[in-house]
């Protein structure tokens, strides 16, 4: 009996309780589920934080403006520091700065402290977006895209269920309690990720010089596919979030729901981009990546058309649900563009143009602010569906990717 205890003994010290590779998955996925998720919970509370500063909608939507653009210049920074010194400990920045943002968001005493919380969360989302890509391909080689892929989807399933989640704390508690308890859930990301990473985990092997990365970039953006395809990116980005950054503010005051209802449709907007964002992929495989965006883009055209004409009630969750097909045009892009790029500076060069288009399109959600503080804001969902009209007419400019008929 005693040697059979021995051999369970020796076999526990032996063992890890959860597979190495497993671990980081599963931390990698829970930090940006909550990144993701606590970043939608911004425009989520809007409507409570605008009453609390005094905020019109054009500085709301300037702030959350703010948060993008901080976050999009900060992703090709980040992955270039996670190819010198490893993923590990960019990853950990990126949650800590998580960490202070939300916490001043939750206990901002002036408005000024509040900007400081968007701008350090900010920061915080731009540079753990492009390692933990790096990082799942060098601990996943063999399955880097299955990886990739789940820790996408633990994203959208934050974007999902924090809102809602805020929303409710909200209107039972306050406003401030939406962002506090993604604080002590943001610090076990931080625990998983030192515990799970390897340090060295997607650093780059240095043969090449900064300046050779940079020329192999530059050559492979000038290529007609990736430039007519960054700039369907951008006008859907603006489009996306001119939608996500007021939908909850709209829902309010334009179809009169509760804030916790808002909220809670909010969140289904995104539980319908996760299914969009399946059957995208799988509509690129099977009827061809420019037939399929150029279908899934015109589909996003008429439900935001049709959102300020559809009355109150249920008929608004359908409607919501609608308006994330706009979601299933990204994987396909992503597709599209990666393989236009060479193969020596695709995660550079992906890096750069996500800084590009997250940059240029965040202005979207202060343009919607304007025209909402002009009493204009049925016309800002009429200007963000005729954007989108223009990027399905750009689809059909595209050349053919490689193995697919013109």
């Amino acid at each position: 009996m005693f040697s059979g205890l021995r051999r369970v003994e020796r076999y526990v010290r032996t063992r890890p309780l959860v597979d190495e590779r497993l671990g980081v998955l599963v931390a990698v996925g829970f930090g940006w589920f909550l990144l993701l998720g606590t970043r939608l919970v911004i425009p989520a509370l809007l409507p409570n934080i605008r009453a609390e500063f005094a905020f019109s909608n054009a500085i709301a939507g300037s702030l959350y403006t703010l948060l993008l653009g901080v976050a999009a210049l900060l992703q090709l920074p980040g992955g270039i520091i996670a190819d010198r010194v490893g993923g590990r400990s960019v990853l950990l920045l990126g949650i800590g700065a998580g960490v202070g943002g939300v916490t001043l968001l939750a206990a901002a005493p002036t408005v000024a402290a509040f900007v400081l919380g968007i701008v350090l969360f900010g920061a915080g989302t731009g540079i753990y977006g492009t390692p933990r890509v790096t990082v799942l391909s060098a601990v996943y080689p063999d399955r880097d895209g299955t990886a990739i892929g789940l820790v996408s989807a633990a994203g959208n399933a934050g974007t999902t269920l924090l809102p809602v989640v805020a929303g409710s704390l909200a209107a039972a508690v306050g406003w401030a309690y939406g962002f506090w308890f993604a604080v002590p859930l943001l610090v076990l990301g931080l625990g998983l990720v030192w515990r799970f990473v390897p340090a060295a985990a997607g650093k780059a092997d240095g043969t090449t010089s900064f300046r050779e990365d940079a020329r192999t970039v530059l050559a492979g953006i000038g290529d007609r596919r990736v430039l007519l395809a960054t700039a369907i990116m951008t006008v859907m980005f603006f489009t996306y979030q001119g939608v996500t950054a007021f939908l909850p503010t709209y829902l309010v005051e334009a179809k009169s729901v509760s804030e916790q209802v808002a909220a809670t449709l909010f969140g289904l907007f995104f539980a319908g981009g996760v299914v969009f964002q399946v059957v995208g992929g799988n509509l690129g495989d099977r009827f061809g990546q420019r037939r399929a965006m150029t279908g899934l883009l015109f589909a996003s055209a008429v439900t935001v058309f049709s959102l300020p004409f559809v009355p109150s009630g249920l008929v608004l969750v359908p409607l919501v649900l609608a308006l994330s097909v706009q979601l299933g045009f990204w994987p396909i892009v992503f597709s599209y563009t990666v393989a236009a790029l060479p193969d020596e500076g695709q995660a550079s060069g992906l890096g750069l143009l996500r800084t590009f288009y997250l940059l240029v399109g965040a202005l979207g959600s202060t343009a919607v602010g304007i025209l909402a503080d002009a009493d204009l804001f049925d016309e800002a969902f009429f200007l963000l569906a005729g954007l989108a009209l223009v990027a399905t007419l750009a689809t059909l400019l595209l050349p053919a990717p490689h193995g697919e008929e013109a």
